[in-house]
């Protein structure tokens, strides 16, 4: 249950926050509804009411006008250094980007990877060049695209035929030159006096007839 002093309070400050719109510069009346027997707060005088705000004077009506006239003031100058405050950023961000260095082009965007290719491909496909010119335009090439350069490729000679020297008999000490040559065997056969086979007589072809 709350106290006479509460009820009290919590009126007086329904009377504040009710009279509050009519502090500005009206005055404000407290009245007692005959029906309802519920009081109000009106800028209008009525039969039996009281003055809750009096009517105030020309000069706190002035003092009022020029706070209020301070207050809107302040407002819009917050306003104004709030927005100000935002284009000064707006204009940092911008002056920073433009100031800003572009990005580096990828080597393999450059003109001189292109340049390096295509002096690759000429190499590559001319009937002049050399093994060890096309090999040094490609790595040229890798180089200038940042790529690594291509394993070098090493190709080795065929080994060169040497033929074998055999050593000379007659350079040995105790050599007595080439060994002879054999004799020729007769192949006719050898027979005893007086066993020798007659030879053969071979007559003419017209001696038959």
């Amino acid at each position: 249950m709350s106290s006479p002093h509460a009820c009290g309070l919590q009126r007086a400050l329904v009377a504040l926050a009710l009279c509050a719109p009519l502090a500005a510069g009206a005055q404000a009346y407290r009245c007692v509804d005959a029906a309802s027997g519920r009081t109000l707060y009106t800028d209008q005088p009525c039969k039996g009411g009281a003055t809750v705000v009096p009517k105030p004077t020309e000069e706190q009506l002035q003092r009022d006008a020029e706070r209020a006239q301070e207050a809107r003031e302040r407002s819009l100058q917050q306003r104004e250094q709030t927005v100000q405050r935002e284009q000064d950023r707006l204009d940092a961000a911008r002056s920073a980007e433009a100031q800003r260095p572009p990005p580096a082009a990828a080597p393999s965007e450059s003109q001189a990877c292109r340049a390096a290719r295509e002096e690759a491909s000429f190499r590559a496909a001319s009937v002049t060049a050399t093994e060890e010119q096309i090999r040094t335009a490609r790595a040229n090439a890798a180089l200038a695209c940042g790529q690594p350069a291509p394993p070098e490729i090493v190709v080795a000679p065929p080994p060169r035929w040497h033929p074998h020297v055999y050593p000379r008999p007659d350079r040995y000490p105790g050599y007595s030159g080439p060994a002879p040559w054999p004799r020729a065997v007769d192949s006719q056969p050898s027979y005893a006096p007086g066993t020798e086979p007659l030879p053969m007589t071979t007559r003419p072809p017209s001696a038959t007839r």
